[in-house]
């Protein structure tokens, strides 16, 4: 059973805490905002961080690499048994926190909040950080109740911490106090591992804090990202496999017969020798008398690739934007979790869709790539299921959908729905009338690819096998 700081063992706590941090500012100034971050963390069931983690960590997300190390100023005053102790932890932790390329991109992102958010935004950044290594077994947890009750008292007795203290003077605290600080931020540390602070999907969710409506729409959007960061993205070989198949075959269109294809657009130095320009047979014959031996200026500009030839123009229709076109079907149906799965399949049809969004770009560039996301209806209740999805959605692809990469509508019947790259996700056997180039079934163990090819999606890799099979589906 975990073990709980009592109500009066809270100020020493807090104290040994505060005595053993390794940010070199002035504490009177930091030391207080932190207290506010570990309330605020406490609060949210992270009751097993330190102060001092919390501090150091939060002070380098406000200063990023101009965080400032208690040595550098206090190592003279550090008494003698300590500082090995303290250097210690500059360097394994801190110092590797501070050369961590993910603390930078949180340090920027947090820096470009509101002033009133940034607060919330730092701790909760130190939660998704910590978090993990919070919930280890064995740690002694704090009471928000017993903080929340004397938050003043500390407050101003952190308020007047003194910057620094002499070896001969009497310390903040005593050993064993102390002790216990360091022994708990060392359980800690050893919990946390050596990972990077923070994943691309934290970092998201940190730049995005502002608009997340709720705290349910942020741990949906978590699971999203979640499992869509587990199928991984597609191989180079695949990718560039697609690409070629998809540039030797043209884009469908109406207007096929307004666009030029197999004119003359250039000039090169190198080409096939039927378009070679027809002035270049001037120079057969010229220049033999000075060259000798039967060769001309035609053999000497061959040869040192000096002959233009016209290039063929290609037809704008194999340059156009590569389409996919992603329809959930019945999303309210798929608003179910299988015990032998993960997530939820509606969850798990997401992060299939965003990752094929992703998969596309990598292909065929931004420039290259248009997905165009439906939800298809029939009862009442996919309409509510509709909104919540396209709000979260609409987070996740807010960039995407401004440069006009992807669009999100509903639909009422897959006639709707261009037949161009055309991908269902449903619970429900194949409907031939849908025209799809992929009709992935989903909500079982195995997905089933057009009654054809199975995936069994409890498995490692088989969701990226899946959508590598919709991938060649749609562009081969």
């Amino acid at each position: 059973m975990t073990r709980r700081i009592t109500k009066d063992e809270i100020e020493p706590a807090i104290r040994a805490w505060a005595h053993v941090i390794g940010h070199g500012g002035e504490p009177a100034e930091t030391l207080p905002r932190a207290l506010g971050w570990l309330r605020e963390l406490w609060e949210a069931g992270l009751d097993t961080l330190p102060l001092d983690l919390v501090h150091d960590l939060g002070m380098m997300l406000v200063e990023g690499r101009a965080f400032p190390f208690a040595s550098g100023r206090d190592l003279a005053d550090w008494p003698e048994e300590q500082r090995s102790e303290r250097l210690e932890y500059e360097d394994r932790i801190l110092g590797r926190w501070i050369l961590d390329p993910t603390l930078a991109e949180a340090n920027v992102a947090i820096a470009a909040l509101g002033g009133e958010l940034r607060p919330r935004a730092i701790a909760h950044a130190i939660g998704l950080a910590l978090g993990p290594a919070a919930r280890a077994p064995g740690l002694v947890a704090g009471n928000p109740a017993h903080l929340r009750a004397r938050a003043r008292e500390l407050a101003a007795a952190l308020a007047a911490w003194p910057p620094r203290y002499a070896a001969w003077e009497a310390p903040p605290c005593d050993d064993a106090w102390r002790e216990w600080a360091i022994e708990h931020r060392r359980a800690l540390a050893q919990a946390l591992g050596e990972r990077r602070l923070f994943t691309p999907e934290d970092l998201w969710e940190i730049a995005h804090l502002e608009a997340l409506p709720s705290e349910s729409a942020r741990l949906a959007l978590r699971e999203i990202h979640r499992a869509r960061a587990a199928i991984g993205g597609v191989s180079p070989g695949l990718g560039m496999l697609v690409r070629r198949r998809a540039q030797e075959v043209p884009v469908d269109d109406d207007d096929a017969s307004h666009y030029p294809a197999g004119g003359f657009d250039a000039l090169a130095n190198r080409g096939r020798f039927e378009n070679l320009v027809r002035s270049e047979v001037g120079y057969v014959g010229e220049g033999q008398v000075e060259l000798g031996g039967g060769i001309d200026l035609f053999d000497v500009r061959f040869a040192q690739g000096e002959l233009v030839y016209y290039t063929r123009d290609e037809s704008p229709l194999f340059d156009q934007r590569r389409e996919l076109n992603v329809v959930i079907d019945r999303p309210s149906e798929l608003r179910h979790k299988h015990p032998e799965l993960d997530a939820q399949t509606l969850v798990l049809a997401d992060a299939a869709a965003l990752r094929l969004q992703a998969d596309l770009i990598e292909v065929f560039g931004p420039s290259g790539a248009l997905v165009n996301l439906r939800w298809r209806p029939l009862v009442a209740a996919d309409a509510p299921a509709i909104d919540e999805e396209r709000a979260l959605l609409s987070l996740t692809l807010a960039d995407e959908i401004a440069h006009g990469r992807v669009t999100l509508e509903t639909i009422d019947s897959f006639a709707e729905a261009s037949t161009r790259g055309l991908v269902i996700f449903s619970i429900h056997p194949r409907d031939p009338r849908a025209g799809a180039r992929a009709w992935v079934r989903v909500g079982e163990p195995t997905w089933v690819i057009d009654d054809e090819a199975f995936f069994d999606v409890r498995v490692p890799g088989e969701v990226r096998a899946a959508l590598d099979e919709v991938l060649r589906r749609c562009f081969e």
